[in-house]
């Protein structure tokens, strides 16, 4: 029996709660159970993080991926970094910000990863460690009208969040008629009014938004690959990225992604946030 054998027996306990409707707190005390439990033994024993004992982790709202409740995590990564560290035995650290402060509380040394959709890319990969894929992210199109193309945008007012890959590329396909929102809140609530009729966004985060601003017939539509498009021929990859001086966290980071998969515990997760299983498969690591 491998080591951590012990921990996982938990962490699947936990998961069971995840198909049943049990709510995030019960998930968050079975996952702390095995951050907590006497004869822990962690996966990698020499694990370096900020403050011994803890796994820091910088945090801002972005359901489904990322919620903070009180002092822990949810949403469907934070439950996979609250699954991680309880096969390190460590308890989590929530440190709140906005998303711009994310990434470089990573490079100052002030946390040990983030969570959020950050997607795998060429630019992050120069200032910090990218860990293997965790969730595949698809691009998708929320319209009533039902648009389910890159050219079926072309004439309407399109909306989309700051900070997404695609962006560039769909102002070179709309111009003018691509309005860019620093909120999902904002961007949903012109598409229920109207001043928008199409919003590019990823399936969950969408399904997560009209919960907040329901909009009637609105319907989700992942397009065909069209060239003009990146994202649409190579859909992001979100990853826990680490500092550039801490690669053992990446391989314990890494290493853990594979036991939660393997288990079946990576799976029940993506299910309850509101993903296909095979959103969390395992895939070939890409850049964007």
């Amino acid at each position: 029996m491998p080591k951590n054998a012990s921990r996982l027996v938990l962490l699947l306990a936990a998961s069971s709660f995840l198909l049943t409707g049990c709510a995030t707190d019960a998930t968050i005390e079975a996952t702390t159970e095995v951050a907590t439990t006497v004869d822990c033994v962690p996966a990698h024993p020499d694990l370096t993080t900020v403050e011994a004992g803890f796994l820091t982790v910088a945090a801002y709202e972005y359901p489904p991926f990322s919620a903070i409740d009180g002092e822990s995590l949810s949403g469907a990564e934070g439950e996979i970094l609250n699954a991680i560290a309880g096969l390190e035995c460590l308890d989590v650290m929530v440190q709140p910000g906005t998303g711009a402060a994310m990434i470089p509380a990573i490079e100052s040394g002030r946390a040990d990863t983030t969570l959020g959709s950050w997607y795998r890319t060429a630019a992050r990969a120069e200032i910090v460690l990218l860990s293997n894929p965790v969730i595949i992210d698809q691009l998708t199109l929320i319209s009533v009208s039902g648009v389910d193309s890159v050219e079926g945008l072309i004439g309407n007012k399109v909306g989309s969040t700051l900070g997404f890959l695609w962006n560039e590329d769909l102002e070179n396909v709309l111009g003018k008629d691509l309005s860019l929102y620093e909120t999902t809140q904002a961007l949903y609530a012109d598409l229920a009014s109207g001043r928008i009729s199409v919003v590019v966004d990823t399936f969950p985060s969408g399904q997560a938004a009209l919960k907040n601003t329901p909009v009637e017939g609105a319907v989700f539509n992942v397009p065909a690959p069209d060239e003009r498009v990146v994202s649409t021929t190579k859909p992001g990859q979100t990853n826990f990225p680490v500092s550039l001086n801490n690669p053992g966290l990446q391989e314990a980071i890494n290493d853990n992604l594979d036991t939660l998969r393997e288990s079946g515990v990576l799976g029940e997760i993506a299910e309850k946030w509101g993903f296909s299983p095979t959103a969390v498969a395992e895939t070939v690591p890409n850049l964007l």
